[in-house]
């Protein structure tokens, strides 16, 4: 009978200790979904730090987000019958201009990699934006600004022509690119590059006007611009926007920095991509990403020559890029 009483009492105890460890176990799990909860009320709407950009993934990470976004022109009803040949056009600064007859241009690779007419018509020293809201023969260099050739390749040439007298002699990069798109019948044109490297973000030039998102003397505002004028000119013709690349910024004592590692002034070379980026979808334009999914802040040294320009394995991997847009557009699948 005692040896019977002490185990009823044993399993009482037991019953207990089941009961209040239960009562434990409800109350940790009513606070962890309590402090969950909070999180992510605290978190809502709050714009992201810098250090948790900086803690994105590399590209080397499959769990790095790529940007790449395609827009395939389905509709073809009223457009020109296909003559059988792709044609492009390149329009940028040093990523497609350095060397502009070397076989490893971008250009000329994307060439003949694929057997298409490439016509570059990148001019070296240009920017994506423009100085001036209006032009002015003072600073005739804006008119080899993005907005102003586009205005050129769609008939209205009036500008790019008075730069030229304006200036005189050119250096004879510049001047074949000009020449050579006054030659292009751009009714036989399928795809139009579009690539400028950090030039306007190395030149304190701003990124858009809230006011005016078409206003010419801003990066995107100048890009959607000129895309504009393509459109309503050459309906057919497909764009596709090439980011720029990763770039150093120099400090003061002329040494290289991450591009993002300090505010210059109108933001970081990763605003100017991303506010590229939002403007070609706000678009629907294709939209290759360089800056992540290309040439990054981990690999730039092995595609660069300096702080931004292009050294030979640079200038594949951005024909690469350029010929995985043009797979993508004209997969008939």
């Amino acid at each position: 009978m005692p040896h019977r009483g002490g185990t009823e009492g044993n399993m009482e105890k037991d019953n207990k200790k089941f009961k209040i460890s239960f009562h434990l176990i409800f109350v940790v799990i009513s606070i962890l979904a309590i402090i969950i909860i909070v999180s992510k009320f605290w978190g809502f709407g709050r714009g992201i730090t810098q250090e948790e950009i900086d803690a994105i993934p590399v590209p080397d990470n499959p769990e790095i987000t790529v940007y790449d976004t395609f827009y395939k022109i389905e509709d073809t009803a009223g457009f020109p019958e296909d003559d059988g040949v792709t044609t492009i056009v390149c329009f940028g600064n040093a990523p497609f201009a350095d060397d502009r007859e070397a076989s490893d241009n971008p250009c000329k690779l994307l060439a003949a990699e694929t057997g298409a007419v490439v016509y570059n018509c990148a001019i070296p020293g240009s920017y994506m934006s423009t100085s001036n809201e209006a032009f002015s023969a003072d600073y005739p260099i804006d008119a080899f600004s993005f907005y102003h050739l586009a205005a050129a390749a769609a008939g209205n040439g009036d500008i790019l022509h008075s730069a030229v007298n304006a200036m005189g002699e050119l250096d004879s990069d510049t001047k074949a690119a000009v020449e050579l798109l006054q030659s292009i019948d751009f009714n036989t044109v399928d795809f139009i590059y579009i690539m400028y490297d950090g030039s306007d973000h190395f030149a304190k030039r701003a990124i858009y006007n809230e006011g005016n998102m078409s206003d010419t003397r801003f990066f995107a505002g100048s890009m959607i611009s000129g895309i504009q004028l393509i459109r309503q000119a050459y309906p057919w013709i497909q764009v596709v926007v090439m980011s720029p690349a990763f770039a150093y910024d120099l400090a003061e004592d002329g040494s290289f920095i991450n591009s993002d590692s300090k505010e210059f002034g109108t933001g970081r070379l990763s605003s100017y991509f991303f506010y590229q980026y939002d403007a070609c979808m706000d678009a629907q334009v294709t939209f290759i990403d360089n800056f992540y999914g290309g040439i990054n802040e981990d690999n730039a040294a092995d595609y660069l020559t300096d702080n931004v320009h292009l050294n030979a394995e640079g200038r594949k991997l951005i024909a690469a890029q350029m010929k995985k847009a043009l797979d993508k557009l004209t997969d008939t699948e």
